[in-house]
């Protein structure tokens, strides 16, 4: 049996930076979703009421990829009231071969984060016009931020 690679977020970050090649890979799943029979499942989703919580589990297989990720993203939005953030989450990657664990990716949202400023990335690159200099980013959080680093990119 293989050895399991756990990453924390810190490691992720120093791995992972919102850059060309992040805005690459998620174009080219966009595209592997437009041509390829990729099995992508509805998210399940559990809501824990009482405690204002909910848990989405998502997951997609491209077929000739050697491997996949589960991702789990809990939200418990009253955690800011105890000093803990409301969103965290993981990742689990797998051998589509096997389905043996072969990483857990402790990312506490931040892999999230990169993929969707980068898909805004994308999206500007295909449906922007060539002339475009100016942007509108409506709210002040993570994303805000991140959306317009990743549309500098583009």
């Amino acid at each position: 049996m293989s050895r399991m690679t756990i990453l924390t977020e810190k490691e992720l970050r120093a791995i992972v930076t919102l850059d060309l090649d992040a805005v690459a890979c998620v174009e080219n799943a966009f595209r592997a979703l437009a041509t390829l029979p990729v099995a992508m499942p509805p998210i399940l989703r559990l809501d824990i009421p009482e405690h204002r919580g909910e848990v989405d589990v998502k997951t997609a297989y491209v077929p000739g990829i050697d491997g996949f990720a589960i991702k789990i993203s809990p939200g418990f939005f009253d955690n800011p009231k105890l000093g803990l953030p409301s969103v965290n989450g993981m990742m689990v990657l797998l051998s589509a071969k096997t389905g043996l664990v072969e990483a857990l990716l402790l990312d506490n949202g931040y892999l999230t984060d990169v993929r969707t400023a980068a898909a805004g990335a994308v999206a500007a690159k295909h449906l922007s016009r060539q002339d475009s200099s100016v942007a509108a980013i409506f709210g002040a959080g993570v994303q805000a931020g991140l959306q317009l680093e990743a549309l500098m990119l583009v």
